[in-house]
């Protein structure tokens, strides 16, 4: 991962575990999204989202591509990490990196691309000049 990457640490508990004491693969995906929300917030500048105000978080995954390389298998903390790759008039596509908690080890890793929608007609739109502007200044 690049030098400008925002870190999220989150919790795994014994329930996300399947049979085999393995992470479920969807449950990469709910930690995934929680590290946006986080990193979301800090690009503006928000301890919580208010849709009313913060027009930004209307988004949905586009696509989503990921690499499983070492299952997790005991619970405890592990980390996220997010990288933007490229930021569009109505996307950004973001790399991402889930990590043990001591970051020597790579879960899994992938690349994300949302999409920005209007909260009124649920039709792609671009990004306010603030939250862009602060996008890029993450970008790689």
């Amino acid at each position: 991962m690049p030098k400008s990457y925002f870190q999220f640490d989150t919790e795994v508990y014994f329930d996300e575990f399947d049979a085999l004491w393995v992470l479920h693969h969807s449950r990469y995906l709910q930690h995934l999204e929680r590290a946006q929300q986080a990193f979301f917030q800090k690009l503006l500048g928000v301890d919580d989202f208010d849709e009313k105000r913060d027009e930004d978080i209307y988004v949905v995954v586009k696509s989503l591509d990921i690499d499983f390389l070492v299952p997790v298998r005991c619970p405890g903390r592990i980390i996220i990490r997010y990288t933007i790759e490229r930021v569009r008039e109505a996307g950004v596509v973001m790399g991402f990196e889930i990590l043990s908690a001591d970051g020597q080890t790579v879960h899994s890793k992938g690349r994300r691309t949302v999409c920005k929608l209007s909260g009124k007609t649920h039709q792609p739109t671009g990004w306010t000049a603030p939250f862009r502007k602060a996008m890029e200044a993450w970008s790689m």
